[in-house]
């Protein structure tokens, strides 16, 4: 039986919500992200070995030895 002043029944449609788990990054957007963390990777790889040659120099200095400098090696070519 149908009732009467009933409206028919509408399919429901998923709604998706727009979020930011949902947009998708541009190709530029992507090698922006990964300069910056190339960058973000070399700077610190520089500053770790700037840390270790300035934690050399205080362990030799704390040891009492005068000659903590950095010592060069010459080259043989000519």
């Amino acid at each position: 039986m149908k009732q009467e002043g009933s409206q028919p029944a509408t399919p429901i449609e998923p709604s998706i919500p727009r979020n930011e788990a949902n947009t998708h990054l541009s190709t530029r957007g992507l090698v922006i992200v990964f300069a910056t963390l190339a960058i973000a990777l070399v700077l610190g790889y520089l500053l770790l070995n700037k840390l270790i040659d300035i934690s050399r120099e205080e362990d030799c200095a704390l040891a009492r030895r005068y000659n903590c400098g950095a010592v060069e090696v010459p080259s043989n070519r000519q």
